[in-house]
């Protein structure tokens, strides 16, 4: 058995450093800090330790495209969580992961990423390492909301999830890097959704597959577009009489929306690694100018099903402002599941299909979600 300490590469990062607080809180875990700044590493373990007891937390430098410097950090971790914008060293990093003996997980949400690891899964079994993708609020949340109402039912028949992300970008510090692999995520949209038996594709020039969904008090009602994530591939399988089922986002602004992103998703095609630099800036420019508030995320569920042969519907609601917040929640409630030794098993696992959805659920509600359930006759 290795040690309890897990490895945060990109601990420093507003996502990472959050995740890292969160653990602490919640866990005992020791922690490792790194990215390829020492200083921020070795500042934000110093910052961490005054504000938790038992110098439990130590920052240190490595390089995600070097194997050399990450294998003597691996070695000492029990799993290294990825928090940092290095999705093009996937295979890098699991590659390391893998002999060193230590288990993997990632808040990537892009198809190449856990493309990339699917390659790797025979490797990933026969090394026993346990290796979870698309961590986070989405991917990581749409399904296991869909696997959680699905128990409020007898027979679960329809489950929308819906998201709203309207941040203020004017106070949101991203690096270049990660602006520029939110470009290469998005051009991996796909918009399927689940109808009557078969995931259909959305159609652009007459609106098929746009839902409308409410996101509550000083958000209303907008407009939504089907966004597929891998995750919810198998809830068919897993509940047969489910004939309505998808992820569906909101957009962030019309001028964004409307004119930004079909420039930045053709040029992405055009020339990707030559255009990449100006469509990030592009993309993050319109978002910083034209968002307006409230500001805020929302992730809604609307499910239908019978229960006792009666038809029933189910709602749930969560919310948070601070995106970092939003994202590091979900990854150390699963995080939990996996340090008690629920969640550790050997084999590639996305964070939604992996959880146990009643613990995570009650769990990120006790660290801070906004959650609200609703449940009535149709």
């Amino acid at each position: 058995m290795k040690s309890k300490t897990i490895l945060i590469l990109g601990g420093y990062g507003q996502v990472g450093t959050e995740a890292a607080r969160l653990l602490l809180l919640e866990s005992g875990a020791d922690l490792l800090i790194a990215g390829r700044n020492r200083q921020k590493a070795e500042q934000t373990a110093t910052a961490l330790n005054r504000q938790f007891p038992g110098e439990r937390v130590k920052g240190a430098c490595c390089d995600a495209a070097d194997r050399k410097s990450l294998e003597p950090l691996f070695r000492e971790a029990r799993l290294v969580l990825v928090c940092s914008s290095t999705a093009k060293h996937t295979h890098l990093i699991a590659e390391t992961a893998i002999s060193c003996g230590t288990d993997y997980m990632d808040i990537h949400f892009g198809a190449a990423v856990f493309n990339e690891l699917k390659k790797m899964e025979p490797a990933i079994k026969k090394a026993g390492r346990c290796f979870i993708t698309g961590g986070g609020f989405h991917p990581g949340l749409p399904a296991l909301l869909i696997r959680y109402a699905a128990g409020f039912f007898d027979e679960i028949l329809s489950a929308r999830v819906a998201g709203l992300m309207n941040i203020d970008f004017s106070s949101y510090r991203a690096g270049e890097s990660t602006q520029e692999e939110f470009v290469d995520e998005l051009a991996d949209y796909q918009g399927r959704y689940y109808k009557k038996g078969r995931w259909k594709k959305m159609n652009m020039l007459t609106g098929q597959g746009i839902i409308k969904a409410g996101f509550g008090k000083g958000y209303g009602n907008k407009y939504c577009a089907p966004f597929f994530l891998e995750e919810l591939r198998s809830l068919p399988q897993l509940y047969p009489q489910l004939k309505d089922c998808g992820f569906f986002i909101a957009g962030f602004n019309r001028v964004t929306d409307y004119f930004i992103m079909p420039l930045v998703m053709l040029g992405h095609k055009i020339l990707p690694v030559f255009l990449r630099p100006s469509l990030s800036r592009l993309l993050t420019g319109s978002m910083k100018k034209y968002s307006r508030p409230p500001y805020g995320y929302v992730l809604t569920c609307d499910a239908e099903g019978r229960k006792y042969g009666q038809q029933k519907k189910w709602s749930l609601r969560m919310e948070h402002q601070d995106p970092s917040f939003i994202t590091a929640v979900p990854v150390v409630a699963f995080l939990k599941q996996y340090l008690s030794g629920e969640t550790d098993q050997p084999g590639l696992w996305l964070q939604a299909m992996a959880a146990e959805p009643r613990r995570m659920i009650q769990d990120m509600g006790r660290m801070g979600l906004k959650m609200i359930i609703k449940e009535s006759g149709k």
